[in-house]
Formats: structure tokens, sequence, C-alpha cells
């Protein structure tokens, strides 16, 4: 094992020693030669740490247990599956890429996690085994063991081991490699599931090791002798240049440019752009770009990455029928307008997200290890929801309302700085739940061996919404009482709120500017107005208010009502009429 951690480090070295990658900005007009290597061709050690045997001097009926890690286990309750019946399954899967349909490859994506991962719980056979009986298939089996790895990252007991974060990213290497430098397009098709897969868990493993090498109180010297000699592995440049040439590549921004203004996009003899491998491969780029820029807290560069896309769900859903990748999407960009302060924008795409989540539950069903997922992604959507309300409200979708209400029933009411009976903070551990992970792209500063650098992001990002809390915990209060009149004094205003009129002053431009609607980048004094359900100016020590909120119409909701009991009553009616040919 040291004489093999010895080879992969000299290799490493030698990756890090060739390998550099600008850092890609392409709001810079910085251009890519698409038909570069994204690193060069590099031999290294069989893959998996660990020789398999042979299997060829051993029984068909052998049942399979070692030589990889699989997450399964031989307990009493599992069921074991035989080794026949694994390389089967892998050899019609490999079959189906070349020569099947889509729905076949799906058919056998989804066996891999829902059949034989699950029922048999059952182990991963080694790239090296399957080799031997499916062929040299450069491409089958670099995808073969993204999967191998993801399964490793999901279920290995104890964490994921350096060597197999870098075995890993050098497997991703080779795998956008061959996307990217074949002078004709791959002639496979992948299920778009699968595709956005690879782009996110390629996102989250970089999130992952970034969180990995800052982690430094209880690394070992090896390990960190390790990741300093192998500084360029799962580098934020790597990553970023990844995405952008698989967007360049696909031309999808000029694809769905021209979907936006209703013209037909001429591919001009780009072979490339008209297949949907690669199509769906720059889409989910773009939102792997999204989520990256995100994750490292730059919320303006992250929503122009998606310009170019509705985040409408329904316009959405039109270019990518991908569930996950939907609600990730507007997750990711609803986060983003929230800490923009753009609070309407950020309203309307997480209740048009949660409507859309609970329309598509009954197909839910059928995505099995996306779920979960979806589920906790659905969770921290409704808690942004109910924090961007309390802080800008607003009227949303009754269903969504009363679901919120009946969730948030103890935080909603409360002030912004209201202290728990524990002593925290529930606005600043509600948000601490619901925003994502972040990381920081910069070196790591291996000296500081403790978690500093690992929590630092985070918690930077929490100290800035807590700001954010103290400078608009008092906006409930003037909304309150300016509600209350049309006309009022700044005297009146301080002596209810128990201030000075010198401090009242400021409290009403801090609502004036925390509430503006529009970006106020693009904004003119003619434009200059607040979002919330009432406005006002002052003129000398007076406040004149006008109340911009529009009146409910019950009316609206009543008929809707009505029509929903009426298709109710007619459903029941037909459940109970028998249904022949006779008499009633």
């Amino acid at each position: 094992m040291n004489k093999m951690k010895e080879n992969f480090c000299r290799y490493s070295d030698s990756i890090c020693h060739d390998f550099y990658i600008e850092t890609i900005c392409r709001f810079e007009n910085q251009n890519f030669n698409n038909n570069k290597r994204i690193i060069m061709d590099l031999e290294y050690p069989p893959y998996g740490g660990v020789t398999s045997q042979s299997t060829t001097n051993q029984p068909d009926f052998d049942h399979y247990y070692g030589g990889s890690y699989g997450g399964g286990g031989s307990g009493s309750g599992s069921v074991s599956i035989s080794r026949r019946e694994i390389i089967e399954h892998f050899a019609d899967f490999r079959r189906a890429i070349h020569e099947g349909p889509v729905s076949l490859v799906q058919h056998y994506y989804n066996s891999n996690y829902e059949t034989m991962m699950q029922n048999y719980n059952t182990e991963w056979p080694s790239a090296e085994a399957l080799k031997e009986h499916v062929g040299d298939d450069q491409l089958f089996l670099t995808l073969y063991k993204e999967m191998y790895f993801r399964h490793i990252y999901a279920s290995k007991p104890g964490g994921v081991s350096l060597e197999e974060r870098q075995e890993s990213y050098m497997n991703y290497i080779d795998l956008f490699n061959l996307v990217l430098t074949k002078d004709q397009p791959l002639k496979i098709e992948l299920p778009d599931q699968w595709l956005w897969d690879i782009i996110e868990e390629f996102i989250y493993q970089f999130q992952s090791f970034c969180n990995f090498r800052t982690k430094l109180a209880k690394r070992s010297d090896d390990d960190i002798e390790q990741l300093k000699r192998n500084i360029k592995i799962w580098n934020v440049h790597a990553v970023l240049n990844v995405m952008h040439s698989l967007v360049d590549k696909s031309r999808i921004v000029e694809q769905l440019e021209a979907i936006k203004k209703g013209v037909s996009f001429n591919p001009g003899g780009d072979a490339f752009c008209q297949t949907n491998l690669y199509k769906m491969f720059g889409y989910f780029s773009l939102i792997g770009l999204l989520k990256l820029h995100t994750l490292t807290s730059d919320y303006y560069m992250a929503l122009k990455t998606v310009e170019c896309i509705d985040l409408d769900v329904t316009k959405q859903n039109d270019v990518c029928q991908v569930f996950h990748c939907i609600v990730a999407t507007n997750y990711h960009a609803g986060f983003c307008y929230t800490m923009m302060r753009n609070y309407e924008d950020a309203i309307r795409v997480f209740v048009d997200t949660l409507l859309y989540i609970q329309r598509s539950k009954p197909t839910m069903v059928a995505q099995t290890f996306q779920n979960d997922a979806v589920n906790k992604t659905a969770d921290q959507m409704m808690t942004l929801l109910a924090i961007c309300l309390t802080l800008n409200p607003m009227r949303i979708d009754e269903t969504i309302y009363l679901h919120l209400k009946e969730k948030f029933l103890d935080k909603l009411p409360k002030p912004l700085l209201w202290v728990g009976p524990d002593g925290k903070l529930p606005f600043r551990d509600s948000f601490a739940y619901a925003c994502p992970k972040f990381i920081s792209p910069a070196p790591t500063i291996f000296e500081q061996r403790n978690d500093t650098q690992w929590a630092e992001p985070f918690n930077r990002q929490i100290e800035v919404f807590t700001e954010e809390l103290q400078e608009q915990a008092y906006i409930p209060d003037v909304r309150s009482y300016l509600k209350l009149y049309t006309t009022m004094s700044i005297d009146k205003l301080a002596t209810f709120m128990e201030k000075t009129p010198q401090e009242v002053k400021p409290l009403l431009l801090t609502f004036k500017h925390k509430l503006s609607g529009t970006d106020t980048a693009q904004k003119t004094e003619e434009d200059f107005q607040s979002s919330a359900d009432i406005d006002f100016y002052v003129d000398k020590d007076v406040i004149y208010i006008a109340d911009t909120k529009i009146t409910r119409r019950y009316s609206d909701y009543l008929v809707k009502q009505i029509l929903k009991y009426e298709e109710l009553t007619h459903s029941i009616s037909e459940g109970l009429i028998p249904r022949h040919g006779g008499n009633k």
C-alpha cells in the first residue's frame, strides 16, 4: 500500500508540474479554444488502488465480494448477486450505450442504483475486473468509473480517502477530454438525467474536496504533504475551464437567446451544437456555473451566468425535463436574489418552484435516488421564502401561504432580532439551515492545523445576513405605523417608536433603500420606488403615505373553490354510477 501511495504521489507531482489552466472569465472577452485538451494524456496506476484478481479461473456462479469498495455488505439480511449477473448487466449496459435507444440506456442507468445496489446490497466491481469482460472500451469504462466514484462518495463508511478523490478527479478529466477534444461529436446518446448527474456530481466533489483540504485539524502529516504536492488537483480554475468549455462547445447561450427572441437558431454547419449530448452538457454546465458561483458567494456573477435562462418552470421544462435540475436552478437563483435584497424576485421564484414540486409529486415516485435531495431543497426554499416574506411582505399563492403559516407559525410574527429561549436567533439559525454550504476557492494555508479555514466562508455569509437583519430590524415597525395614516409628522412617528426625530430619519431612508424593487445599478429617479405594500415621501417634517397594496379579490378565490367543488362532486358521482348499458 505504501509503495502504491508513493507511485501515486509521483504521478500527482507530474500532473502538478505540467498542469496549468488559466482563470476563466467570460465577461472579460476571454476566448477559449475548445479543441485543446483540458489536461494532457497521462497514464496512472490501476484504478481503485487495488489490482483485481483475474476472473477467468473462477466458476461463473461464484459470488463476488472483494476487489473493490461498493458500500454493500454480506450481512445476514442482504441478498447476494452472482458474478455472472453483475458482468452481464454491465455488458448489456455497454451495448445499450453504443447501440440501443436512449430509453434503454435510461433503464440500465436507473437499475444500477435501484435493482443491483438496493435490492441486492452488493459491491461494484472494479473497472479492471470489468475490462476483462467488456473489452478496452475507454468511453464506457470512464463512464462506469464516474458512477463507481459517485457511489463511493454517497455511501462509503468513514468518508472518501484522498487517493479516491484524486482518482475521481482524473477520471472526470479523462471523461471531459473524450467529450471536448474529438473532431466529430461522440456517436452516443445519454439520457438527460445522467448528463445532469455527471455535472452536479462534478461540482459536488469539488465542493467536498474544498472542505476536505481545509479541515486540517485531524489530517495526518502524510495527507498534508500529499495535499501540498498535489495543489492543482480539484483546482477552481480547472473546474471553471471544464464548465465554460462545455458551454462554448455546445453554443448553448446562443441557442437559449434564440429561443427567448422567438427565432430559429442557425448552427452554421456546427455538428456539435446539433447533438443532444453536447446541447444538454452545455445547458447543465450553465447550471453548474450558477451553483459554483453561489457556493463562492459571487451572487452577481451567478445570476449573470444564467440570464439567458428563463426561470419560469414551465419554460425551463420546454428545454430541460430533468426535475431535480429545475429545482436546483431556481433554488440557487432564488438564494442569489435573496442575498442581493431582490426579495420580490426571490419570492416569485420560490413560490413558482414550490408549486411545481407539489404538482410533480406523483411523478417523483419513479425517480428514486433524487427524491431525498428534492425534498430537502424544497424544505430549504420554504425556509428562505419565510425569511423573504418577513423582510418584504407581499401576497403569494394561497396554498403555499397556508403551508408556510402552518410550518413557521411560531417564527413569522416574531421580530427579526428576536432571541429564543436558548439564546439563539431563530432567523439566523433558519438561514444557516437553508443556505448552501459555502466554500472558499482560495489556496489552503497548511500551516494552520485547525478547521477555521473550512468554517470561514460559511460564517462570513452568516455574519453578512445577521448584519442585514440588524439594518432591517425596525422596518416592520415603521411599516406598521405608516399603514395607519395617510399623513404623519416625523415627531409623531418618533414618539410611537420611542426614538428621537434624528434617529427616525435614517430608518425611513433605510426603509426606502432596502425595499427598492429594481436593480439599483439600472435604477433612475423616475423608477425609484419601494417594493413594499406602502410607499411614502417626506416633505420637510411631514410623511405622506400612499397605500400601494392591491385589494384582494375574494370573487376569484370563491370561483376557484366552487370549480374545485364541482369537479370533485362530478368525480364522485361518476364513481358511484354503474358503468353498464342498462338503466341507471
